[in-house]
C-alpha cells in the first residue's frame, strides 16, 4: 500500500551495480518497472536499515485519530500486513511534469487498538478494544511530484513534495471493532450487523485514514531513501 509501494517504484531506476536484484530500466519501459518493482519488493520487504527503509511487512504505523464533530475515532498501536504480497500492476514515470504514478493491487490487514465516542453511520456507540479491518483485495493509485534538489556537496538528489492517491475496494472489507459499549453483546450486535452491511461507507470513515497514513508513512520512507542516493543511481537516461 507504499512506504513500500512508493519505495519499490523509485528503486526500480537503481544502478544494478548497487542492488543487484533489481534491473535498470529507461522511463517509458513499463514492463521493465514493473518486473524491477516486484524483484525490489520480494527482496526489500524485511527492511534494509542502511537506506532508511524499515520492515515493510507488517509495517508499523502506529497511533492515528480521525475525529470530527460527530464521531471521535482513534487507532493504537496499529500495524499493517501485506504489503510484502502487493502487486505492482503499472508504473509510470513522466519527464515532463516529473512524476512518477503507479497502480497496485494488495491484500492488506490493519491490527491495532481502537476507541469510540459518536455517530457510526447515524447510530450512537461507543467502545475501546482491539479491532481488525482486512480485505484480500484494494487497488491503489499513487502519483507523485519529484523535483531534484542538492545537498552541500552539490550531490542531487530526488525529493517527493505532494502526492495524489485513490482506491478502488474490489473485494469485501471485513471490519472488526472489539469490546463495543463495554463489551455488551446486546447492545453491540446491532451495530455490527449494520457495520457488515454497510461496510462501503464504513471504510470511508474508518478505512480511509488508514490507507492516507499508510501512504503518508510511505512517501516517508521513499524521501528517506532518495536522501540516501544521489540521482545518478535512480534513473538511466
Amino acid at each position: 500500500m507504499l512506504k513500500i509501494f512508493c519505495f519499490v517504484s523509485c528503486i526500480a531506476f537503481l544502478d544494478a551495480t548497487t542492488v543487484p536484484f533489481v534491473t535498470p530500466c529507461k522511463s517509458n519501459d513499463t514492463p521493465c518497472m514493473i518486473s524491477s518493482a516486484h524483484s525490489a519488493l520480494e527482496n526489500l520487504w524485511r527492511g534494509v536499515p542502511e537506506l532508511g527503509v524499515p520492515i515493510l511487512d507488517p509495517l508499523e504505523i502506529g497511533n492515528l485519530r480521525n475525529d470530527d464533530k460527530d464521531l471521535k475515532l482513534g487507532f493504537r498501536n496499529m500495524k499493517v500486513y501485506g504489503p510484502s504480497k502487493c502487486k505492482f500492476l503499472n508504473i509510470k514515470r513522466l519527464l515532463y511534469n516529473s512524476t512518477i504514478s503507479m497502480t497496485l493491487e494488495c491484500p492488506l490487514k490493519a491490527t491495532g487498538q481502537y476507541d469510540l465516542k459518536g455517530k457510526m453511520l447515524f447510530i450512537e456507540a461507543f467502545g475501546d478494544g482491539d479491532f481488525d479491518i482486512k480485505t484480500n483485495r484494494v487497488i491503489i493509485y499513487v502519483t507523485q511530484k519529484v523535483k531534484t534538489i542538492e545537498d552541500s556537496a552539490g550531490v542531487k538528489h530526488w525529493k517527493i513534495t505532494s502526492f495524489d492517491y485513490s482506491y478502488d475496494l474490489v473485494e469485501k472489507v471485513d471490519i472488526g471493532l472489539h469490546n463495543l459499549f463495554g463489551g455488551d453483546e446486546t447492545r453491540a450486535k446491532p451495530i455490527l450487523e449494520v457495520i457488515n452491511h454497510s461496510w462501503k461507507e464504513m471504510v470511508i470513515e474508518i478505512g480511509g485514514p488508514i490507507i492516507k497514513q499508510l501512504l503518508d508513512k510511505g512517501i516517508h520512507i521513499v524521501n528517506n531513501f532518495f536522501n540516501a542516493v544521489p540521482v545518478d543511481n535512480l534513473e538511466i537516461v
